[in-house]
């Protein structure tokens, strides 16, 4: 067994030079001053507060959204996207029930297919409808 400095691939270790200077720890820093302690009632007024207006954000948010969701639901172009989409995730699973029926089920001699081959197609196809959908928002 060779030890790193027999080894020609391996570059000498330098010479030991003199001990680095030691230097003293710093003193830790003094605790800040502890908060003045709640009472009972304080701490039950405080989170009373805060759940109200947590309440209050939340019912706020909750307008916000169905407010968003009118517009979108009247739009014709979200309902017909969402429309395709719809159909495109059903006939992709549409083909791969059927693929598997006929593998496993019916015993077809169907070619094998590498998933870890077939996943990049996949993305170029979503990708390709991705442009198309964006193309045909602009005519």
């Amino acid at each position: 067994m060779t030890t790193p400095n027999e080894r020609p691939d391996i570059p000498p270790l330098p010479p030991a030079g003199p001990e680095p200077a030691v230097v003293a720890p710093a003193q830790p820093a003094q605790p800040a001053p502890a908060a003045p302690i709640a009472t009972g009632a304080d701490l039950r007024t405080a989170l009373e507060d805060g759940a109200r207006t947590l309440d209050v954000r939340a019912q706020a948010l909750g307008r916000e959204a169905e407010a968003a969701a009118r517009r979108w639901g009247e739009n014709p172009a979200v309902k017909e996207t969402a429309d395709l989409a719809g159909r495109l995730w059903g006939l992709v699973l549409l083909a791969f029930g059927l693929w598997f029926f006929a593998d496993v089920t019916l015993r077809l001699d169907l070619p094998s297919v590498r998933w870890s081959e077939l996943w990049p197609v996949v993305l170029i196809v979503l990708g390709g409808f991705v442009i198309l959908r964006g193309l045909a928002r602009r005519s």
